[in-house]
């Protein structure tokens, strides 16, 4: 058989597609992986009797469009297959599919295409095909699956419930890990994991296989109370070049809400010394507009920013993503109406939540200006975060930021 993959964007490696490719051809078929706008036309090109789609909550009603402009006949009809988040999450919202995917989908796709070959552990799931991802400089990789936290603005909390019998984490051999790296040979690898290395006994066994046999520059994840000096020693040594960790919010109110309490501003300051005395690159993931949060609160996450002084300051705009702790509990306190259909494919866009046209507008503009104050060290004043005062605020910022680097931070 042949089996088209979709995935959104191809602009970077998607491992969930790739993944099933690999699965497809080890079970003797054919694959390819095209983006989304290309669909259509692969499609009808190549005729494959499986068009597999991987589907975030935003995406849905692009994918189904796709699929409505596909002119099928009586010779050719492909069995359209669902898989991702979405998917995995809001199962009824894809009756429009022949088959649905949910969760990780190695074992059921090949069910599915008729094979025999099982896969019991991570470790036995081929490596990702990389095949239609070609010259890639940064290669993307997963040395586990899983989160140990219940972020209640993530899906990995409700993932574990749905799937009880999977371990919260499941982490590959270090020995599979670095050979599938070797054998790829890339210029960076990005590690996707959503918590990197959780045993310090496999980043000790990691550190020390990995600046033997690769030695190529690597990003990764952590929490902020994961990166003791310790570990910053071992990621710098494996070759670790940066490292992103999450914030989110420095108000214990909202850190509360966001069931985060152990990822605190003095954790974060910490982790950012740790990290700068080992040499290590440093992006810090923020939240903005979390529901109570005021724009004072915003700016006090800025502060906390400023005075950590990563390499580069990341911020999003908190989506309610339905299926979600938060998500749902933003529905059943009316700060958010509850149609997802509202909600866009990203995350930079304006607040959807029920508040003031004025701090959605704040949060707009601080969410675009938010890494250029944390360069120029400045917390804008609120009345600045508005159409009319946003590009003399930027200019400002710029000319600060610009004083500093020709005349030492003596201005």
């Amino acid at each position: 058989m042949k089996i088209l993959l979709v995935c959104k964007s191809m602009k970077m490696e998607n491992l969930g597609v790739m993944y099933l490719s690999a699965v497809a051809k080890k079970s003797g078929h054919e694959s390819k992986i095209v983006d989304l706008p290309k669909m259509v036309e692969q499609a009808h090109a190549w005729k494959p009797d499986i068009i597999g789609m991987s589907i975030m909550t935003g995406d849905q009603d692009k994918f189904y469009a796709a699929v409505n402009k596909l002119k099928t006949s009586k010779l050719w009809r492909p069995k359209i297959v669902l898989g991702g988040p979405h998917v995995t999450f809001f199962p009824g919202d894809c009756k429009w599919a022949d088959v649905i995917l949910p969760g990780e989908a190695e074992n059921e796709l090949s069910e599915l295409l008729g094979s025999d070959i099982r896969y019991p552990d991570i470790n036995s799931i081929p490596w990702p095909d990389r095949t239609d991802f070609p010259g890639m400089a940064i290669r993307d990789f997963i040395s586990s699956r899983g989160c140990p936290h219940a972020c209640s603005y993530c899906f990995n909390d409700q993932w574990n419930k749905l799937f009880p019998n999977l371990d919260k984490v499941r982490t590959r051999s270090v020995k599979d890990v670095v050979s599938e790296i070797m054998s790829v040979n890339p210029q960076f690898v990005y590690f996707q994991d959503s918590c990197f290395a959780v045993s310090i006994r496999w980043m000790l066994d990691f550190s020390n296989l990995y600046s033997r046999k690769v030695g190529i520059p690597f990003h990764c994840h952590m929490r902020p109370d994961q990166v003791t000096d310790d570990r910053a020693y071992f990621l710098k040594k494996a070759g670790c070049y940066s490292i992103r960790i999450a914030l989110e919010t420095a108000s214990d109110k909202l850190r509360k809400l966001l069931n985060r309490r152990h990822a605190t501003n003095t954790e974060t300051i910490s982790a950012a010394k740790h990290l700068r005395r080992h040499g290590i690159k440093l992006m810090i993931q923020n939240i903005l507009c979390l529901p109570t949060s005021t724009i004072e609160d915003d700016l006090a996450t800025l502060e906390v920013n400023i005075q950590a002084n990563p390499d580069y300051s990341w911020c999003s705009i908190f989506v309610p993503y339905p299926g979600t702790v938060l998500g749902e509990y933003c529905v059943k306190k009316n700060w958010y109406n509850g149609n997802y259909k509202n909600i866009s494919d990203s995350f930079f866009d304006r607040s959807v939540l029920n508040i003031s046209s004025n701090y959605r507008e704040q949060s707009y503009y601080l969410q675009k200006v938010f890494a250029l104050c944390v360069q120029a060290k400045e917390v804008p004043h609120p009345e600045e975060l508005t159409a009319e005062r946003f590009p003399g605020l930027v200019h400002r910022l710029m000319r600060k930021s610009g004083d500093s680097i020709l005349y030492g931070g003596v201005i």
